[in-house]
């Protein structure tokens, strides 16, 4: 990569990471959904000027690319990813390492479901664009596909790096997260899978803690490594059905 390139694509990603945190400030400090949804929006402003500056059409530059198999893979990796969310928060419960304390009446479960929903969509898809498709759509083709994947995990570990002191499984888990979501990334070329996958994720711990109240259990097996264990099922079931989606057209 030319001098003046790279210059050009680390400029792109501050600004992308500027806009990223700038919304989830408004969230986690300020608790403005408002001003949430309208950084996001942002946030997708941006990432669609930087990839017309680099010569793409837009978004399509960090792989959301509209075709046919669009829904399909986007389906495909929220239901694969609420399901193996699901088994891993019901083994937390059978283990007594969490357990629910109360649940919403029926009206607002809903009404707060789909806040939450609606919110982490663009959470995930930002954080893949940023961590994810950006990376692959300047290093795809020019460094082995699985170091990148490697690459994108360890960048996706330092953005959170205000849990860098939190330990060493919760590392782990912040780098097999990393992982198998740019695994699916550079297996089938676009970002619906990993972002099914990263959203299913979202929907399911908010569910759980957001929604529903739970609180901790008496289970003598730590819950961060039982979450290590079910995130590292999600490698080989990432490369099995990112596998199947490879064989259909990547691009428009």
């Amino acid at each position: 990569m030319k001098y003046l390139s790279l210059l050009k694509a680390l400029a792109g990603f501050i600004l992308l990471f500027a806009a990223y945190h700038a919304a989830e400030y408004m969230m986690l400090f300020q608790n403005n959904p408002a001003g949430f949804l309208g950084l996001s929006i942002v946030f997708l402003a941006v990432a669609w000027i930087i990839g017309r500056w680099n010569g793409s059409t837009g978004l399509a530059a960090w792989g959301l690319i509209f075709n046919k198999t669009t829904g399909n893979r986007l389906g495909t990796g929220l239901l694969v990813g609420i399901c193996i969310y699901i088994l891993y928060t019901i083994t937390g419960y059978l283990l007594d390492i969490d357990h629910i304390k109360e649940i919403p009446p029926f009206t607002v479960f809903v009404s707060q479901f789909g806040l939450f929903a609606f919110g982490t969509f663009f959470s995930s898809l930002s954080e893949d664009i940023l961590t994810r498709g950006y990376l692959h759509f300047f290093l795809n083709g020019k460094m082995n596909r699985y170091i990148l994947v490697l690459l994108s995990a360890a960048i996706y570990v330092l953005h959170h790096i205000y849990r860098l002191t939190d330990g060493a499984a919760v590392i782990s888990y912040l780098f097999i997260i990393g992982v198998f979501l740019m695994l699916a990334m550079v297996r089938t070329g676009n970002i619906w899978m990993t972002l099914g996958l990263h959203w299913a994720g979202n929907i399911v711990y908010h569910t759980t803690h957001s929604v529903m109240h739970t609180v901790n259990g008496k289970g003598k097996f730590p819950g961060e490594w039982l979450y290590v264990i079910f995130l590292l099922l999600l490698i080989p079931v990432t490369w099995y059905i990112s596998s199947e989606e490879k064989k259909k057209p990547a691009t428009a």
